[in-house]
């Protein structure tokens, strides 16, 4: 087993990189050796719903060794794909191996019957071109295939043929209802080592930390790139922006912050303008560049005056200042309203992102951040060791940041989700306190350090490593879930393990490198090879 307890602790270390790098040379060529028991599923056709055949492919509850779709060739799934919680195919990114057409990449979606498809009219809906593969527990049909919306023909994989046992015992194994929030993941088979070599929590929590520093070592080297070609003020500019668009409207939020660069906001709005008439003004800039504002073809139908004043002053603001702008704004139609919250849409998350702009000395947000860190932690004490438990200084230092964030107030977007919306009863926030942890975690972080090492600031980086290691866990998705049961299954000790966000993270790396790929990746995993070598 390795040794992790001697590694550096007070900076971003790649001790993760370079345990993956050890592994990767014995075990690049390694195939999983677990076979499942071999079990023939018999007797007549059960009533399920489709959610338990989803989990039965997800969780490969099946033969996998001599597996072939309906029409008769033979296949190998490398990946089930990722869970689709949304609109669309059950699974993303699957990878499979078809005789004769080799890897094939794809969405799969996943039926009780083969006429569901028709049924749910798949063949009609172009989202469903992008199926590779369709997952079936009985054919009830003559046909070997389905057909997309193009035409094209999708093989088809009959799960009654190859179940690992019987469809009984599986309905009674696998909580459907529980079965995404963790409750009955297959567990991975670092988790069987951990229980037989009585891991310590102080191990495996050491492991995570360092898989979560690669978390955040990968996010620099992307922003690097960016700094490459543009200052560090812009590049975390464009960086919160593309956060606010949250996984829907990145691209779009990205695109934005690229057209409407700071230098001309800056230009274009004075510096010595009343607060309002600034807020106002960059509202103006970053609202019209996206072609959201009413007069740019959006409908509208005012409910109070407030509103009203506020649209006409806005749209005066834009109109003024539109002729000095040399690049055309976007459409409407580039932005994603589908399936969001309304206090998400992107009118409000571009109102706070000008609000917090306005708000920001002379000098910008990226210096206001970085003083800030500076402040809190100053020279005098030159080991940063010393603030190692002085937690109130860490919470000190997120809360000063957060706040530029957390404490936006704007006349009409704190009371109003749309240009036409009926005025809210009470003030809602701009931006909640999770999407500030994911900036701070996912963009603030990241792009301090390459700050920090570009500049040799080594104190900078400690006090930077200091803040994420102190940093309290955010909400549990469905990764995390998946992952704390997947390595530690119904651990009370789960929660005291993974007690921070870089242990989160470390959670997240594990899953992307690893357990994306479900079993197949378990004997090339660096956490289960750590505990056995």
């Amino acid at each position: 087993m390795l040794n992790l307890i001697n590694y550096p602790t007070n900076c971003f270390s790649p001790t993760y990189q370079q345990i993956v790098n050890s592994f990767y040379t014995e075990t690049k060529d390694m195939l999983a050796k677990d076979r499942s028991p071999l079990f023939v599923l018999e007797g007549t056709e059960k009533l399920i719903k489709e959610e338990l055949v989803r989990c039965v492919w997800f969780g490969q509850h099946i033969k996998k060794e001599a597996l072939y779709t309906d029409d008769g060739l033979r296949m190998e799934v490398l990946s089930p794909g990722r869970w689709n919680s949304e609109g669309g195919p059950d699974f993303k990114h699957a990878e499979i191996l078809l005789e004769g057409k080799g890897l094939t990449k794809g969405n799969v979606e996943v039926h009780v019957f083969t006429s569901d498809w028709t049924k749910h009219q798949h063949n009609k809906q172009e989202t469903y071109n992008t199926v590779c593969l369709h997952i079936v527990m009985w054919n009830d049909t003559d046909g070997k295939y389905v057909k997309n919306l193009a035409g094209q023909l999708i093989p088809q994989l009959t799960l009654s043929k190859y179940l690992d046992t019987e469809l009984d015992d599986l309905v009674d194994a696998i909580d459907v209802e529980s079965y995404l929030k963790g409750e009955r993941i297959n567990p991975g088979h670092c988790q069987t080592e951990i229980k037989n070599q009585n891991l310590s929590e102080q191990w495996i929590g050491h492991f995570l930390d360092y898989a979560g520093d690669e978390r955040i070592l990968q996010k620099a080297k992307r922003y690097e790139k960016w700094v490459e070609k543009s200052p560090f003020e812009q590049t975390l500019y464009e960086a919160i922006m593309e956060s606010l668009g949250y996984k829907n409207n990145k691209a779009p939020f990205l695109t934005l912050a690229s057209r409407m660069p700071l230098e001309a906001i800056r230009y274009l709005v004075p510096e010595d303008a009343p607060i309002q008439e600034k807020k106002l003004g960059t509202q103006a800039l970053l609202l019209g560049m996206a072609g959201l504002l009413p007069q740019q073809g959006n409908s509208m139908t005012t409910h109070d005056s407030e509103a009203a004043n506020y649209i006409n002053n806005i749209e005066h603001a834009w109109n003024a200042i539109q002729t000095k702008i040399d690049k055309a704004p976007m459409a409407k139609t580039e932005w994603t309203y589908a399936g969001m919250r309304p206090a998400n849409f992107p009118e409000r998350r571009i109102a706070a992102m000008a609000n917090i702009l306005s708000e920001c000395p002379s000098y910008g947000i990226f210096r206001h951040i970085l003083s800030a860190f500076e402040k809190l932690f100053p020279a005098n004490k030159q080991e940063i060791e010393d603030y190692r438990e002085d937690n109130k200084t860490v919470e000190m230092l997120i809360e000063n940041i957060q706040s530029l964030f957390l404490d936006i107030q704007d006349s009409f977007w704190s009371y109003h989700y749309t240009f036409d919306g009926k005025k809210l009863g009470k003030p809602q926030k701009l931006l909640g306190k999770e999407r500030i942890s994911n900036i701070f975690i996912n963009v603030i972080i990241p792009i301090l350090l390459v700050y920090a090492r570009r500049h040799n600031d080594i104190k900078l980086e400690k006090i930077l490593h200091l803040a994420y290691r102190n940093y309290k866990p955010l909400s549990v998705t469905s990764v995390t879930k998946f992952m704390e049961n997947r390595i530690l299954g119904q651990s009370k000790a789960s929660k005291k393990i993974v007690n921070s966000a870089r242990r989160q993270q470390g959670l997240y790396q594990l899953f992307k490198d690893f357990c994306e790929n479900d079993n197949v990746s378990c004997n090339k995993c660096a956490l289960y090879l750590s505990i056995t070598k």
